[in-house]
C-alpha cells in the first residue's frame, strides 16, 4: 500500500507522539518492556518536606512479581522525600507482566508556578513523577 504524501507524514506523526515520553523524543527501545501502571496512589508532598523546603529528585529502584511492587528502595537518602517516594512506589499495581525491576524519579519541587490549594502532580508512568507545590502554602 502506497501512502499519499499527507497521509505519510499523518502516520509518521501519529506513531511519534504515541511512543514519545515527555522530551518528545521517541522512546528507546529496550530488551525488556516496563510494566503498565494499573492502579496506584497519588503522590503528595510530605509536609515535613514542605515546611522544611526540602526538595530534590529521588531515585527509586522497584522490583515486581509481575502484578505489584515487592521492593523499593531509595537511591538517595534525603528525609523525607525517599521515604515518601519509597511508599509510593509499594502502592503500584500492574497489568500481568514478566517479573522486572526498573527505576522511577521522583522529582518534589516548590515553585510558585504550581498548584496554590493542592499540589501539582505529573506523571510520565512508570519512570517519572513530578510533584510541585507552593512554597508559602501549608496544607
Amino acid at each position: 500500500m502506497k501512502l499519499t504524501r499527507p497521509a505519510f507524514y499523518v502516520a509518521i506523526l501519529a506513531v511519534t507522539v504515541i511512543a514519545s515520553p515527555k522530551s518528545g523524543v521517541p522512546a528507546p527501545k529496550s530488551a525488556q518492556a516496563l510494566p503498565v501502571v494499573a492502579a496506584a496512589a497519588v503522590p503528595l508532598y510530605p509536609r515535613v518536606a514542605h515546611l522544611t523546603n526540602t526538595q530534590g529528585a529521588i531515585h527509586v529502584q522497584v522490583s515486581t512479581d509481575g502484578h505489584q511492587v515487592t521492593a523499593a528502595h531509595a537511591h538517595e537518602d534525603l528525609k523525607p522525600l525517599s521515604g515518601a517516594a519509597e511508599e509510593n512506589a509499594k502502592t503500584w499495581k500492574f497489568v500481568e507482566h514478566t517479573a522486572t525491576t526498573f527505576t522511577i524519579t521522583y522529582e518534589y519541587r516548590l515553585s510558585e508556578h504550581c498548584g496554590v490549594d493542592n499540589p501539582t502532580v505529573t506523571l510520565w508512568l512508570p519512570t517519572e513523577i513530578q510533584v510541585c507545590q507552593y512554597p508559602d502554602r501549608e496544607y
